[in-house]
């Protein structure tokens, strides 16, 4: 799903995921500066010797993959701070969805009575979305379609730099959302704490 683990990456830190296409050194330096400036902390985080962690800080050597691949699970780590996942997490509970099924299997999604529409917050999703060959950018508020576990999908996907959970969690929501629909290109997200109409 073209352009998920951006929007994820500006979502969770601000920044753009081609932050970890750049030289291992200024990576490393990043991660100390986050670090308070504790080369042993820093190589701790990356699981990384003091001394190769400086090494990589000079330029005098260049992290293997498995290396470069925890320098930037570090860098993701502490760029992600705990009130912008806290967020995330409250951006999405489908408690109050229930499922009517017919007798031929299929179903739909409404909210119980007594519940309104989502007022405030949610997981936001601006796509290009093909709905009945129909193509075109949409934001949508999937909040009350994904559930706090696919929330914590999308968080560990992040943090991992592997969006498959974040396609998947993603997936699951427009197919409740809009059944048949196909995710062309997600351009962006927002979130923030899902709130009911009383």
């Amino acid at each position: 799903m073209e352009g998920l683990k951006n929007a994820l990456f500006k979502g969770l830190s601000k920044r753009s995921a081609k932050s970890e296409e750049r030289d291992a050194s200024v990576r490393a330096g990043q991660l100390l500066k986050r670090m308070g400036g504790s080369v042993k902390d820093a190589a701790a985080k990356v699981g990384a010797s003091p001394r190769t962690f400086k090494r990589w800080l000079t330029g005098e050597a260049s992290p293997r993959a498995n290396n470069d691949e925890s320098l930037n699970r570090a860098n993701r780590d502490v760029l992600a701070p705990q009130g912008r996942r806290d967020r995330l997490m409250r951006s999405a509970d489908d408690q109050y969805l229930e499922l009517d099924e017919d007798d031929s299997g299929r179903g739909s999604i409404h909210r119980p009575e007594g519940v309104g529409a989502p007022v405030e917050g949610g997981f936001v999703v601006d796509a290009t979305i093909t709905v009945s060959q129909d193509t075109r950018r949409r934001v949508v508020n999937l909040g009350e379609y994904l559930s706090k576990d696919q929330m914590g999908d999308m968080l560990a996907s992040y943090l991992s730099g592997d969006p498959t959970a974040a396609a998947t969690a993603l997936t699951q929501g427009f197919e409740a959302y809009f059944p048949a629909a196909h995710i062309d290109e997600v351009h962006g997200i927002d979130f923030g704490p899902l709130k009911y109409d009383a």
